[in-house]
């Protein structure tokens, strides 16, 4: 997503619990959280709203690139027709599927030196591609000996780099349904984050807690489309963000159940035909910084449209609702100028009382 794309989908692939087997939605990484307290937004803190509302859904959207297939299966075939796609298939969706493919056998466009034969069930100890270390191990429940429903795969990182970044901590995926064709995967389940760090030059972030997932990998005409959704546990979710660079924005999220995020990535791999992202968000989060909850729902999906892999590309439509205490809320709306018009009603009624437009770099601290 905007100028890194991708983060709950490059930190589900960055760890797997070594906690191995942990169910997404059985509450035991974090306590139940107390009743929300929700925060009432007014002049005064609307910025402060605005980037922490931006900033929880950036924490499951916001990671490196990786310019390889999600999906190794399907990567000789799209090679056929591939031009210079971004590859936007970074984070936890991203590493999910590498896991998932390492322990299923498959043939794997993971960097030299992670894939290893299925056969391997005990831990294995695999070097990173820069520095450090993971550990794979896959519980095979059916003694199939390959990945199938009801499978855990997991990963431990130990001062893991990849090139983008240092990685400790893990993460446990279990897999819930499973189809696999020629042209399309898709894989629904659970996923259980103990203690994942993740560090690199412009974020920081510490995630602990459980989400049930949707993974699709589809191979069309003129590219790939890779879409993830993530809808948080029973038990809830926490995610610390450190800020790294100047300026940047530090604050602790909790996530109650039911708090939703998708994203849809197409890379293209025909000319003239450009990639896109379009995400969505919705449901209840905590900000400590704001001392309260506040409350998401996506009016019309934020999409950008990726021309230059390299650039710094923001979304040019959407729009996102914040509600707060006493009926108030914030609306963010994206513009075809690459800004966003930031509206505020300070009280219950449906008029906006403070309008002002802002950068993307501004929002997005």
């Amino acid at each position: 997503m905007w100028r890194s794309r991708s983060l709950f989908t490059a930190v589900a692939v960055a760890a797997l619990v070594a906690a191995c087997g942990g169910d997404g939605d059985d509450g035991a990484v974090n306590p139940q959280p107390p009743p929300p307290t929700y925060v009432k937004i007014s002049a005064a803190n609307q910025d402060a709203v605005a980037r922490a509302s931006v900033a929880s859904i950036g924490a499951f959207l916001g990671v490196p690139v990786i310019n390889e297939s999600a999906s190794p299966a399907l990567a000789k075939t799209a090679q056929a027709g591939a031009t210079s796609a971004p590859g936007r298939h970074g984070g936890l969706t991203h590493l999910a599927l590498r896991a998932f493919h390492v322990a299923s056998g498959q043939a794997t466009a993971a960097p030299t030196g992670m894939a290893r034969p299925l056969a391997q069930l005990p831990p294995e100890i695999v070097p990173c591609m820069v520095s450090g270390t993971l550990t794979l191990i896959l519980d095979d429940k059916d003694n199939s000996k390959t990945l199938t429903v009801g499978d855990t795969v997991s990963i431990s990182f130990s001062q893991c780099d990849d090139g983008d970044g240092k990685v400790n901590g893990g993460m446990a995926l279990t897999i819930a349904t499973l189809s696999l064709t020629t042209t399309a995967e898709d894989m629904t389940g659970s996923v259980t984050f103990q203690s994942l760090d993740i560090v690199n030059g412009q974020f920081s972030y510490l995630v602990n807690g459980g989400a049930a997932f949707r993974f699709t990998v589809t191979l069309k005409p003129d590219g790939e489309e890779l879409f993830a959704s993530f809808t948080v546990a029973s038990g809830g979710l926490s995610v610390t963000k450190r800020a790294v660079i100047a300026g940047g924005l530090s604050d602790s999220f909790s996530y109650r159940a039911g708090y939703t995020v998708s994203e849809r990535d197409f890379s293209a791999t025909a000319q003239g035909v450009p990639s896109s992202e379009i995400f969505t968000a919705s449901g209840d989060f905590g900000s400590q910084s704001l001392g309260g909850d506040l409350t998401l729902s996506t009016i019309t999906p934020f999409k950008s449209v990726y021309t230059d892999p390299n650039g710094d590309i923001f979304p040019t439509e959407g729009q996102l609702l914040v509600s707060g205490g006493d009926g108030t809320k914030l609306r963010l709306t994206a513009t075809p100028t690459v800004q966003v018009l930031m509206e505020t009603s300070d009280d219950s009624d449906d008029a906006w009382e403070y309008s002002k437009t802002v950068t993307w770099d501004w929002l997005l601290p």
